[in-house]
């Protein structure tokens, strides 16, 4: 396995799947800017490259060695395809539609599609399996009343795709008397006594489902979301925008309308998609909606989806690709 082991999404992704598919080895790649984790991978034979830099030749032959299947998440961070089925070992990629960079001829083996979105983007053999939850670690908690609202920036700070700029405009056009908790880990400032905007650096993603009663994470465009995966499974409701593929499993009525769709070359990827533009008050419109309302369908839904989409249920699903492969 090629494993991030930071605390961004992909260094997420990483520590579950190799805490569940048990990797004979993992080659740990350091992205140089975030904190890093490396005993998260202490029960494996490990070594490390530089996020930056390219794979070496005698970092390929130690992957290599002795395994059948390399695996990763969105990128084999260098050229190791063609090497791999020089040496007859089969590559499989989790890849993310929206940062796709490398078309074909550099085609794994397979594509394990984590949504619909890459299904129906990407080309390839290839197949669909949600992500996995951890509910062991993501403990669901029965959310009551819509009056605590949280909002992760995460590392990402101010950028667009975690939509904090449009949460924070929107909450001028707010009338209710909400609680808005946004967690981040670049320092910024917010004239509005209803918002709190807590810096942390949570060392276990799930810290940051304990507290709060609705996710609002608005969204122009995305393939899988960790914080709503999160959120839900942690029984929070989940406010984002109505755009697919979250609309084809996520409660309608806390959806809200995009103002129109549009065509974008999405993040650093080369194939183009939809996006939504995002009308702040549409936001505003739907926290206003939802405000102190009972939100308990919603939280209970969030866990059984959490339960169908659990590490329990569909590890088994995983290893027979693997093993069949």
């Amino acid at each position: 396995m090629i494993a991030r082991f930071d605390n961004s999404g992909l260094g997420t992704l990483s520590w579950e799947f190799a805490n569940h598919l048990k990797p004979h080895k993992v080659l740990l790649v350091e992205n140089g800017v975030f904190q890093t984790f490396p005993e998260r991978y202490s029960q494996f034979a490990t070594r490390k490259i530089p996020f930056n830099g390219s794979m070496s030749q005698d970092d390929m032959n130690w992957l290599c060695e002795g395994v059948d299947i390399i695996f990763s998440i969105e990128t084999f961070y260098s050229d190791i395809i063609p090497y791999a089925r020089k040496r007859g070992v089969k590559t499989v990629l989790i890849p993310m539609c929206e940062m796709t960079a490398d078309p074909q001829p550099r085609q794994p083996d397979l594509l394990i599609c984590p949504s619909k979105l890459d299904m129906q983007m990407l080309e390839g053999r290839k197949i669909f399996l949600p992500i996995p939850v951890n509910t062991e670690k993501l403990i669901w908690k029965r959310r009551e009343k819509a009056r605590v609202f949280v909002h992760t920036a995460s590392h990402g700070g101010m950028n667009l795709r975690k939509g904090t700029p449009f949460l924070l405009e929107a909450m001028q056009y707010v009338k209710s008397a909400i609680k808005l908790i946004v967690y981040s880990w670049m320092p910024f400032s917010v004239e509005d006594d209803r918002v709190e905007v807590r810096r942390v650096n949570f060392k276990n993603y799930w810290q940051c489902w304990q507290e709060g009663d609705v996710l609002v994470y608005p969204q122009d465009y995305n393939g899988i979301c960790l914080p709503i995966i999160e959120a839900m499974s942690s029984g929070l409701g989940v406010i984002t925008t109505d755009i697919f593929p979250f609309n084809e499993y996520m409660p309608k009525p806390l959806l809200f309308q995009p103002e129109s769709m549009y065509r974008t070359r999405a993040a650093k990827g080369l194939l183009e998609m939809d996006a939504a533009k995002i009308d702040s008050k549409r936001i505003a419109q739907k926290i206003d909606e939802w405000y102190d309302k009972d939100i308990s369908e919603f939280s209970e839904y969030g866990g059984k989806w959490a339960e169908e989409n659990s590490w329990k249920k569909l590890l088994p699903k995983y290893q027979h690709v693997l093993n069949t492969l």
